[in-house]
């Protein structure tokens, strides 16, 4: 899973007038059209930031050609701490997300634009330089400099790392090019700049401090955990991965919605994110101060799932011994606090939406929400799209679990089976979501071998929302799957927000590794 967004679209009420222009400016500005940088907001802060640091190119330059063109290097080298901030994934060794509010999920495509930036002015810093020794003749000579020649290794590496990171090389080949040459690369070029030139240090060193602080809050942010075991979905691609973890552990506090990463000892190789799908007490739990930790990931024969998916075959005794737990890291931290609250008086309609194992997601924030006594009389429709029965087998399981065991007492939930594939667990699903209790307790299932027509499901929450003739509440949607899907949904809300300037805190995680 990649980016996280979420937002808040608008006052109470239907508007008209100039509030209405605010709130479909407001609307633009936040969704995404680029998805390498976020939302528009963020490229529109990025110009601005761009304008500024040109400023400070040119500031005091006049026609001086080399003065112009050290500055284009010096202003560069001066925004690597910053960048390097933005980078970090535990936040709570980050001046930004301190200061910002903001986690990683946000500050990521700031990072990736402000990348660019930096490589842009690095470049030019480069370009000139070389134009300058063919001009005057000295490149024969200047070659032979250890300065020069360090410039030009830096420039190669900032661009070997400026085109690894384009979005059609980390879809392709995210853990065996992006990550490995991302890590080693952005460490790399720190002593090459160094030594480059004295008069920028300063700024490398910082930068230097700032890798080797993020790398050491990941190790310290990692834990051994108990029992780890891994399990087959029937009929499916799917692996539930299993593990104890002491109740004072901060991954028994994780916020609905959050993610892990699962780490081999004693390699510093690449690292998938999987969503925490459920978090429960153990019925073996014998008095122990531990609980258990669900997650569910589809194997892709990366080296992020085929060790996981090796430990099906047989037990291994030191599976445990082997693999570690980083996290919780993710927004859903920020959000879910305050739609839990008790305090706070359940406020419209709340709609999720999953596309595949994206489920893991939405899921356990429709199980929380819907088992909170603080949205009692709240509406809370659920709808999740799949591409095979099969792969409902495990979610169905949650859900029945929380009717038996009292934690809600109805559901509202829909899933639509996207392909016509049958399998002896798909008809096993078909059998148990047809059934009249099931039905009656607001758990449908229907195979219609294409993806079902999501404004209807959209339009009947904005249209069943209004509290009163005068008052239209406030509508909360959360969305996670491909980028597609995601797309589709908010072009829906965003005909109401357009024409009615609704109401509308968006949540949403996107399938691809870095937010594409």
């Amino acid at each position: 899973m990649a980016v996280s967004d979420s937002h808040l679209v608008g006052a109470q009420g239907p508007v008209r007038g100039f509030p209405l222009y605010l709130r479909r400016a407001s609307w633009i500005l936040s969704s995404t059209y680029i998805s390498e940088f976020g939302p528009l907001y963020v490229q529109v802060l990025g110009l601005f930031y761009t304008t500024w640091l040109l400023y400070l190119v040119s500031r005091g330059t006049g026609d001086d050609y080399m003065h112009i063109t050290k500055a284009f290097g010096h202003v560069a080298i001066s925004q690597l701490p910053f960048h390097y901030l933005l980078s970090l994934k535990n936040t709570k060794s980050s001046p930004i997300a301190w200061a910002t509010g903001l986690t990683h999920e946000r500050l990521n495509p700031i990072h990736r634009l402000f990348g660019r930036i930096v490589h842009l002015f690095l470049a030019i810093h480069a370009v000139l330089y070389l134009r300058f020794f063919i001009v005057m003749r000295f490149l024969e000579k200047r070659i032979k400099d250890r300065d020069v020649r360090l410039g030009i290794l830096a420039f190669w590496s900032f661009n070997f790392l400026g085109l690894l990171a384009l979005p059609v090389v980390r879809r392709k080949v995210y853990h065996a090019v992006f990550y490995q040459t991302h890590v080693v690369l952005s460490a790399l070029v720190l002593p090459v700049l160094w030594f480059h030139v004295p008069y920028t240090r300063w700024f490398v060193g910082q930068a230097v401090f700032i890798y080797v602080m993020g790398g050491l809050s990941r190790m310290a942010s990692r834990e051994n955990v108990e029992g780890l075991k891994c399990e087959s979905v029937e009929g499916t691609d799917l692996i539930k991965v299993k593990f104890f973890v002491d109740r004072r552990s901060a991954l028994a506090g994780a916020a609905p919605g959050q993610h892990v990463y699962i780490v081999r000892k004693g390699l510093t190789g690449p690292k998938t994110p999987f969503t925490i799908a459920n978090v429960q007490e153990p019925g073996d739990n014998n008095g122990k101060s531990r609980v258990e930790v669900m997650l569910v990931l589809r194997n892709m024969g990366g080296p992020g799932t085929s060790p996981l998916a090796a430990l099906r075959s047989d037990n291994h005794k030191d599976a445990t011994e082997r693999f570690r737990i980083e996290g919780p890291y993710g927004e859903a931290s920020q959000y879910m606090p305050s739609l839990l609250n008790l305090a706070s008086p359940p406020n419209g309609p709340i709609l999720l939406i999953a596309g595949g194992i994206g489920v893991t997601y939405t899921l356990p924030i429709y199980l929380s929400l819907v088992t909170s006594s603080a949205n009692r009389g709240r509406t809370i429709k659920f709808v999740w799209l799949i591409k095979t029965l099969a792969d409902a087998t495990w979610g169905i399981e949650l859900l029945l679990a929380a009717l038996r065991e009292g934690k809600t007492d109805s559901l509202n939930v829909e899933i639509y089976v996207t392909t016509s594939t049958q399998s002896e667990a798909s008809d096993k699903f078909e059998e148990v979501t047809s059934s009249g209790f099931l039905r009656a307790k607001g758990l449908r299932g229907e195979n219609i071998g294409r993806r079902p027509n999501l404004r209807e499901t959209v339009d009947e929450v904005f249209t069943t929302s209004a509290a009163s003739p005068g008052s239209v509440e406030e509508v909360s949607v959360f969305v996670c799957g491909p980028p597609g899907l995601s797309s589709s949904v908010r072009g829906i809300v965003g005909r109401w927000v357009w024409r009615d300037g609704r109401k509308v805190s968006w949540f949403e995680e996107v399938f691809g590794f870095g937010g594409s």
